[in-house]
């Protein structure tokens, strides 16, 4: 299979059904193509969480923001919500990127770094099709069904569940990315399923360590 044959949309819409045929094609060409489906996710995400936000009553945010006039939140704390999102998908997609390029090589993988970055943008075509679904969930949501669900997640007493929850492994969309990742780094470094299995999942531990101990 080559460019000619399978060209970006071909790629976009094939790494849904036979990803492994569509991942032996992605070279380090596609490089640009893959953090521009990166990229858009990213935005969508911060647009879907901006959307969100902007529809919880600022009263069932007291909780969370002691000390802050509410006031001077009125109409901005949507952006905020929304630019703390991006900026933190962005962040992690770009360290756990090289975190699992980095435990490839030192499994004694030798695939392109390049190449793995354009991979994992096309492994995030499940998550961009999840922010499309939380835009248009976000329109059609009412603000109170809205925050009965934020007080609901506010109020789980396991910083467990919590920091589980906050992986985005619980849901069908991160664990169709997940399996596209494994296969990305199987092609990519020539490793077995298992080795690759447990490189992608390091950086969700990593994450929901983080989630614990900081939550």
């Amino acid at each position: 299979m080559n460019e000619e044959k399978t060209g970006f949309l071909g790629k976009f819409i094939g790494v849904l059904y036979k990803p492994r045929a569509i991942f032996s094609s992605i070279d380090e060409e596609d490089l640009v193509k893959g953090l521009v489906l990166m990229l858009l996710m990213v935005i969508l995400a911060a647009y879907s969480n901006m959307l969100y936000m902007n529809k919880i009553p600022l009263s069932v945010l007291t909780s969370l923001l002691e000390g802050v006039d509410i006031g001077q939140l009125e109409g901005t704390m949507g952006v905020m919500a929304g630019v703390g999102a991006g900026v933190t998908i962005l962040f992690g997609w770009i360290a756990g990127t090289l975190l699992m390029h980095g435990l490839s090589r030192l499994s004694g993988g030798d695939g392109s770094m390049r190449r793995f970055f354009a991979m994992h943008g096309f492994a995030s075509v499940p998550s961009l099709f999840n922010q499309l679904l939380r835009i248009v969930d976000a329109r059609i949501m009412d603000s109170n069904t809205l925050a009965s669900y934020f007080v609901t997640y506010r109020d789980i007493n396991s910083q467990i569940l919590k920091a589980l929850l906050g992986t985005n492994l619980l849901n069908v969309w991160g664990l169709a990315t997940v399996s596209l990742l494994v296969i990305a780094v199987e092609e990519n470094y020539r490793m077995s399923r298992m080795r690759a299995f447990m490189i992608v999942l390091l950086p969700s531990v990593v994450y929901f360590l983080l989630n614990y101990f900081t939550g």
